[in-house]
């Protein structure tokens, strides 16, 4: 590869390396806006996404935006392809899958970074496509009361086609009786119905340390009218459940912490990402760009972290889609090495 030591930079001064990752966000946030203006640094972030773009079509893709490209999904949206994640821990889908089946519990605990919320989400589209399962996912957690709580049993199991009555509470407000404790009895109430179908009706909560500690009183409370409850969090949120509600603490089987990526994972999951980058299933295609020493170095850098894998990802194509535009050379001649992250680059040609 060309080494553009000589040249410019991104940012315009010679001699320093840019990190291409900080541009793709600031493209992101330009998306986001909807806004296209005039300046040295907008031109420079147009011209970089046009690049990468190119780059991205090259390889057999068709993206409109950076963020169609590969190792740019998040966790909690909707296009998230949850294969690239978590499956590679067999241990832990096997443990926490018995214990659905027993209607256990279940608290999941791992550092960030670790797959958490990706699982969540796993947890939210699989099951709740299963006709045994009725699945309420507790979104913002740092804001939520108790009402809001009940609030979530209840909009989920009506959407699966339970009803409480109006009439029997004074006031609501969305459908949803306005008093804490009405709002309690509305969700017990879709609680029975749930069971008396044979089904479990999961709450799935995250982010378990920051949870107000009245609100881990109302798990309890839902826990005890038959909600089933999977918990995930860190390990300083499996301790402060222990501190401030040591009864639901004992009722939860905790599985705790998600196998970090090995390096044969992140080759699995650099190959899932180009297989969803062009809309094409998974049939255990090879490697593509990236050498097994920059696949080594990659595992070196991250730990293993998914979170951090992706980021390291990330940054090493953007710098290949450079190098490629750069060179001019054909597409199948660019290797990703570990080496790359050291080049400098520019974008004259």
């Amino acid at each position: 590869m060309t080494d553009d030591t000589d040249r410019p930079t991104a940012d315009g001064r010679a001699g320093e390396t840019e990190t291409v990752g900080d541009l793709v966000e600031k493209i992101r946030a330009l998306d986001d806006d909807g806004e296209r203006s005039q300046g040295v640094l907008l031109d420079q972030l147009a011209e970089v996404e046009n690049r990468l773009l190119a780059f991205g079509r090259a390889l057999g893709g068709d993206p409109d935006t950076v963020a169609d490209l590969p190792f740019t999904e998040e966790a909690g949206t909707d296009r998230m392809p949850e294969p690239l994640y978590v499956r590679h821990d067999t241990e832990m889908l096997n443990q926490v899958t018995g214990w659905l089946l027993q209607e256990q519990h279940i608290g999941l605990v791992s550092h960030y970074g670790t797959g958490k919320t990706a699982f969540r989400e796993i947890v939210r589209r699989d099951l709740g496509e299963h006709d045994d399962f009725v699945v309420a996912v507790l979104d913002n957690p740092r804001e939520t009361t108790p009402r809001k709580l009940y609030a979530t049993i209840q909009t989920t199991a009506e959407a699966a086609g339970y009803e409480v009555e109006d009439r029997d509470y004074w006031q609501t407000r969305d459908g949803v009786p306005w008093a804490t404790e009405d709002a309690k009895e509305a969700a017990r109430e879709l609680v029975e119905d749930v069971r008396a179908d044979g089904k479990t009706l999961l709450l799935v909560v995250d982010e378990i340390e920051v949870l107000p500690a009245e609100i881990l009183s109302t798990l309890q409370v839902a826990g005890d009218m038959g909600v089933r409850l999977f918990l995930m969090g860190t390990p300083e949120g499996k301790e402060r459940v222990a501190d401030l509600r040591g009864t639901l603490d004992s009722r939860l089987r905790y599985y705790e912490g998600i196998e970090p990526f090995g390096p044969e994972d992140i080759a699995e999951y650099i190959a899932r990402s180009f297989a969803y980058f062009r809309d094409e299933p998974y049939e255990d295609q090879g490697v593509e760009l990236f050498t097994e020493a920059a696949i080594r170095d990659v595992h070196e850098r991250s730990e293993g972290i998914p979170r951090e894998v992706r980021i390291e990802c990330r940054e090493l194509f953007t710098r290949a889609a450079f190098v490629w535009y750069r060179t001019g050379q054909e597409i199948d001649r660019i290797q990703i090495t570990p080496e790359l992250r050291h080049r400098r680059f520019g974008m004259g040609r």
